[in-house]
């Protein structure tokens, strides 16, 4: 199984980087490949740009870098703290940057004839914190 981590906290050796490396040696004991983004580390722009909401636009090499990751994943895990109930800005625009319509997901009707996102992605689900003990 290929596993993505997607680690949004500001500072090393936190809590939630705790967590992110006992996921990705967790998931590797048990003989899969699993990779860490830092989103920080990586320095991450969360920005969206004009030209980025043109539809057909290119993603910047970034963003496609981090999209063709999620397109091969099996499983996504985020890790994050909650800052005011929410997910830190760098993580929303991680996800309005790089689940792009057309590629992570597209626009349908259901048998109702009513508007409804189709996922496009290999991972079907999420794995919390409470599944690390998981076995495949």
């Amino acid at each position: 199984m290929n596993v993505l981590i997607v680690l949004a906290h500001p500072k090393p050796g936190s809590f939630n980087h705790a967590i992110a490396d006992t996921v990705r040696v967790t998931f590797e004991a048990k003989g899969h490949h699993a990779r860490v983004c830092d989103l920080y580390a990586e320095g991450f722009d969360p920005v969206y740009t004009p030209d980025e909401l043109a539809r057909g636009s290119v993603a910047p090499p970034q963003v496609r870098e981090h999209l063709d990751l999620v397109l091969s994943a099996d499983a996504i895990v985020v890790v994050h703290p909650n800052w005011w109930a929410q997910a830190p800005a760098i993580l929303k625009g991680w996800l309005d940057r790089v689940l792009r319509a057309g590629e992570a997901y597209r626009f349908g009707t259901n048998e109702k004839g009513e508007g409804v996102i189709i996922g496009l992605l290999k991972a079907r689900g999420c794995i919390g914190v409470h599944d690390l003990q998981y076995t495949a």
